[in-house]
């Protein structure tokens, strides 16, 4: 039974009576029948009403002279006013008729009407809600695009694999696999050949794992696979597993004759092997998930076997991930004094983009920290680099890190980072760790003892994006070690712009942090307004596209050195 499924199972039929019939012959008709139906009762305007077969024995029971029901009409004991329903009426439609029939005594059953508008039956409320239950339920294990299983079936399925790995000599795949191509399809086409190719891409799938455990859709382009596979002693593992995969990738590259020539599904699949019945199931479908991005960093159209390494994300994203780096300017002096390390990815030759995909799928790999702790490191190599080359502009200079508010509750987020940081032969006093404004204030009252242990390090934190929502500027009263605001580029273009209200904004940021004994950083400069708005509210710290772009290491020792250099000082690039 589907969502959409109607009530027509459910229904049972019952006698329909006038409303004056006696409850003398009603009574007969119980007793002489054994009937265990409800009766209908209808007046002569049509309206009709449900005596309860329960409701009625009662009230024979309550009358000791029986002889008083040959006078008594049935209709007065009907419950009315009750909405109908017919066969063709949905599980939901009817429940919510139900719900708006409930006089404050439970739920009424309800009369059932044909084509003609002839009562003949009622719908029962437990029986009724029960179905709406397991309707329910199916639906909460079925996507309802696609048909196929929810990510629930898939993960039930899976642990029943692994624990039959106890008694035979199978191995359990999973293959994890993303369409390259539905975002362009989507965005070209429009969403409704998106969905057409999404339907089309688990009829494939479905095909070429024709004996699966389960195939499953997980979000918008993704799928996965659980099956189970038996091995001659000749075949490896890894290469059953590739097959598998390879043959899921040639099955979505064929095109669909109803959809447009370049609705073409292409697939990025990742696969790993299960012999073990140990295995953890969400490790399993990590592993695959972080294989299948392997693939879709690499180009796209392929498949990739999934491997336990200890270099986790960065063994993943080393190639696809690289870091620029946009000094911070001391406006006085117009010297950098440090240079805020940011992610980039290569996504071809010519094209690099802001990596936003990359940290939302090291968060759902349960791997943010990783990641930050691959920029950390990068970043801090970078630095140590610089001093080991005697680069003389690099002395002193300090190295900002964006902190992912998701690695806030990971255990060990002090520990860890600090361990990234020795090493590097970096010094923790060099390094400020900048953590958004966005990030919840719970979740940094929870990590407190680790901040704390940071700043007792050495390590600096930084409160970033201030001014997105002035509330956070209470986080500067908990006891939570920030040295470092950074305001955000919305306040700085309005007091830019001459807005009254942004200037005073700024100039209130200031002043606070002027009390608190914090540094104030300005961010998003990109006009000289802008930098004279900030010069106004007493801010000598600056970043932004007016002195500097974010650039490669090459290009920033580079700038370094022209800013070092009286001669050659120059503002901006």
């Amino acid at each position: 039974m589907t969502p959409d499924a109607t009530i027509e199972p459910l229904i049972e039929p019952c006698p329909l009576v006038p409303t004056d019939t006696p409850c003398s012959e009603i009574a007969s008709h119980i007793f002489s029948r054994g009937s265990r139906h409800h009766i209908l009762v209808q007046r002569p305007d049509g309206e009709v009403g449900v005596v309860g077969r329960e409701a009625f024995l009662g009230h024979i029971a309550r009358t000791p002279d029986r002889s008083t029901l040959a006078h008594q009409a049935v209709g007065d004991l009907a419950v009315w006013d009750l909405p109908t329903v017919s066969e063709r009426t949905s599980l939901t439609a009817a429940a919510v008729r139900m719900m708006s029939a409930d006089g404050g005594n439970g739920f009424r059953d309800l009369p059932v009407i044909d084509a003609a508008g002839v009562a003949y039956g009622v719908i029962r409320p437990v029986r009724l809600m029960r179905a709406l239950a397991d309707s329910s339920a199916r639906h909460a294990e079925t996507d309802g695009l696609t048909g196929l299983a929810s990510r629930e079936r898939l993960m039930s399925a899976l642990e029943e694999a692994l624990r039959a790995l106890r008694t035979s000599d199978s191995r359990v795949l999973v293959a994890y696999l993303t369409l390259d191509s539905l975002r362009i399809i989507n965005d070209s086409l429009g969403h409704h050949h998106g969905d057409a190719m999404l339907r089309t891409a688990a009829r494939q799938i479905l095909a070429a794992a024709a004996g699966a455990d389960v195939v499953a859709r997980l979000a918008g382009d993704e799928f996965a696979i659980v099956t189970r596979i038996n091995l001659p002693s000749t075949v490896a593992v890894e290469a059953a597993a590739m097959a598998f995969g390879e043959r899921l990738r040639a099955v979505l590259s064929q095109p669909d004759p109803s959809l447009p020539s370049t609705a073409r599904a292409r697939a990025s699949i990742g696969v790993v092997a299960a012999e073990n019945p140990t295995e953890d199931p969400d490790e399993l479908l990590r592993l695959a998930d972080a294989a299948m991005y392997s693939a879709k960093l690499a180009g796209g159209d392929r498949v990739q076997f999934g491997r336990r390494t200890a270099e986790g994300i960065d063994k993943i994203l080393n190639d696809a991930l690289y870091l620029t780096y946009q000094p911070i300017v001391d406006t006085i002096t117009g010297v950098p004094t440090a240079v805020e390390a940011l992610l980039r990815m290569h996504r071809g030759a010519d094209d690099e983009s802001f990596p936003l995909d990359v940290k939302q799928r090291a968060a759902r790999l349960g791997a943010t920290l990783d990641l930050d702790r691959w920029i950390l490191g990068h970043a801090c190599r970078a630095l140590r680099h610089w001093e080991a080359d005697d680069f003389k502009p690099a002395r002193g200079l300090v190295m900002h890190v964006n902190l992912s508010p998701e690695s806030l509750v990971v255990p060990g987020l002090a520990d860890g980072l600090l361990s990234t940081i020795r090493d590097s032969g970096v010094s923790p006093q060099r390094i400020v760790l900048e953590l958004s404004e966005l990030s919840r204030l719970g979740d940094l009252a929870a990590a407190r003892a680790e901040l704390r242990a940071l700043d007792a390090a050495g390590v600096r934190l930084a409160l970033d994006d201030v001014g997105i929502s002035l509330d956070t500027l209470r986080f500067l009263q908990e006891p939570i070690p920030f040295s470092i605001i950074k305001v955000d580029r919305t306040i700085i273009r309005g007091a830019g712009r001459g807005s009254a209200v942004d200037a005073e904004v700024l100039s209130v940021i200031s002043r606070i942090a002027d009390e608190l004994d914090v540094a104030v950083i300005a961010e998003g400069i990109e006009t000289d307004r802008e930098r004279d708005a900030v010069r106004h509210a007493g801010i000598g710290l600056q970043q932004g596209f007016l002195h500097y772009r974010p650039m490669s290491e090459p290009l920033l020792k580079a700038r370094l050195v022209a800013a070092t250099t009286p001669r050659q000082r120059i503002r901006a690039i």
